[in-house]
């Protein structure tokens, strides 16, 4: 089987175009048409796991079968307890260059794919599109100094958030990305400070161009080691002078920058509103991002707290919520490797992320990808359905780059006797079984393909209609949208 979709599966695919196009311009207004999503508690399971896990695959639904949600999350969290030793032996083992960005990105991909602390990894890309930072400025041997700070988030990715902040000012690849190794205070360079506050902390609209200039004389000093391998203090370059910082006057530096901010109300609205608006919905209504809040701001800023208050929220649980989120490339990507459970060094991954729109390493610009419909277009959708089917059809070849053809029918519970429960089956692990009638109806069509029943077709005529069934339903709206 090529790699990509076959000519019957694309044909059958772009049937889907028109519905795919609109059902995800609807998503964040009319996600869904079925009444409440949520009617079983397997529902909720799935939808928790789809945004704190990449998604759950058929072992991860009968570990926590018959698990309260308190638990579950309770459970994700707690991923420090977790051994994760063999995903540390296979990036060992796989020898990766990183001062390679396609390295880099594999190296990540992988951890993603395989690890046993999924909710770590999602927090880590979490703040990789929050305090964002780019290959751009780094080239060689300052490509591994974004290694670092990935690892750096990964370890703190529910720490309290002024360690994070404290560190991230810190982090070399940032310094580089926003020049924040030539402030001086000769030539104050407000470019960090600037992003500290609106992109990081505040939000536009909560501090003022005075407070920026104050808090760029307090980072002065603040610079990298002449290997440009760490965090270096110049004092000679720093302006110990007075500064007056969101109505509070001192001799602040760049941690009393950071303790100054978070003391502010909008501080704890702001992240509350990011951490909402990537778990669960954009636009949260104000009622919905207050516990999440006073959550923050009575633990201290922890973001396992916060995070802990948006998973357990009603609201998270709300049709608003359901499928309101289209899967970015690499959330698609991973959430297909782990769901098949296929073996892969993450190289092949980064390609197809590649030509669906993101390089993880590489966002376009200090904000990050701007997601939702941006991910959208004929282009990149069937850049969509090429990954997904390479994935389900085997790329060839040999070796650790290569994917072997999967078999769908270990994602279903029993083998089935008839079109309608393999579609059924498919779509219950993949769509949570929400399918119109009329998609239901073409996909049963789609198995048979003419023949009079499913027990007609050979062995190997099954498994093929098992693999285009799945290729589908992976590049159905109901999937793409988490």
């Amino acid at each position: 089987m090529d790699a990509t979709v076959s000519r019957r599966q694309l044909l059958a695919a772009s049937a889907g175009v028109g519905l795919f196009a609109s059902a995800c311009r609807e998503a964040t207004r009319s996600p869904t048409g079925i009444g409440d999503p949520f009617a079983s508690d397997r529902v909720r399971l799935q939808h928790l796991l789809r945004r704190a896990a990449f998604g759950a695959n058929r072992d991860d639904l009968t570990r926590y079968d018959g698990q309260s949600l308190e638990a579950v999350v309770e459970d994700l969290l707690a991923y420090d307890s977790v051994d994760d030793s063999e995903l540390e032996s296979k990036l060992d083992a796989n020898a990766y260059d990183f001062e390679r960005p396609v390295d880099m990105v594999a190296w990540w991909l992988t951890r993603m794919s395989h690890t046993r602390r999924p909710l770590q990894e999602r927090m880590t890309f979490f703040w990789h599109g929050l305090l964002t930072s780019g290959l751009s400025k780094l080239a060689g041997d300052l490509r591994p100094l974004l290694v670092r700070q990935n690892e750096f988030l990964r370890s703190h990715a529910l720490d309290t958030y002024d360690v994070i902040l404290k560190g991230i000012s810190r982090d070399a690849a940032m310094m580089l990305w926003l020049d924040m190794h030539t402030n001086t205070k000769e030539h104050p360079n407000e470019n960090y400070a600037r992003e500290l506050m609106e992109l990081f902390s505040l939000g536009i609209g909560n501090y003022s161009e005075e407070d920026v200039r104050e808090a760029a004389r307090a980072f002065t000093g603040w610079s990298l080691s002449r290997e440009a391998g760490g965090y270096e203090f110049r004092s000679m370059q720093h302006d110990y002078g007075e500064k007056t910082l969101l109505g509070q006057t001192g001799t602040w530096d760049g941690d009393d920058v950071i303790d100054i901010i978070l003391q502010q109300p909008a501080a704890e609205q702001y992240l509350a509103e990011r951490l909402w608006t990537y778990f669960a919905y954009p636009e949260p209504e104000p009622e919905v991002v207050q516990p999440v809040a006073q959550a923050l701001r009575s633990s201290g800023f922890s973001m396992r707290e916060g995070l802990r208050s948006v998973l357990l929220s009603e609201a998270f649980y709300s049709p608003r919520s359901y499928r309101a989120r289209v899967r970015a490339p690499v959330d698609l990507a991973v959430s297909v490797v782990r769901m098949l459970s296929l073996e892969t060094d993450g190289r092949i991954v980064a390609q197809a992320c590649h030509q669906m729109g993101q390089d993880l390493f590489s966002p376009p610009n200090v904000a990050g990808w701007p997601g939702g419909a941006a991910w959208l277009g004929t282009s990149t959708w069937f850049a969509r359905v090429n990954a997904t089917a390479a994935a389900v059809n085997g790329t060839g070849g040999r070796g650790a780059t290569s994917i072997p053809q999967a078999d769908p029918s270990t994602l279903l519970i029993e083998e089935p006797s008839t079109a309608e429960e393999a579609v059924d089956g498919l779509a219950a692990l993949l769509v949570d079984g929400h399918l119109s009638e009329e998609v239901r109806s073409f996909l049963i069509e789609f198995a048979l393909d003419g023949a009079p029943d499913w027990r007609s077709l050979g062995v190997e005529e099954r498994a093929e209609r098992l693999r285009g069934l799945l290729i589908l339903l992976l590049a159905s709206p109901e999937y793409q949208l988490a």
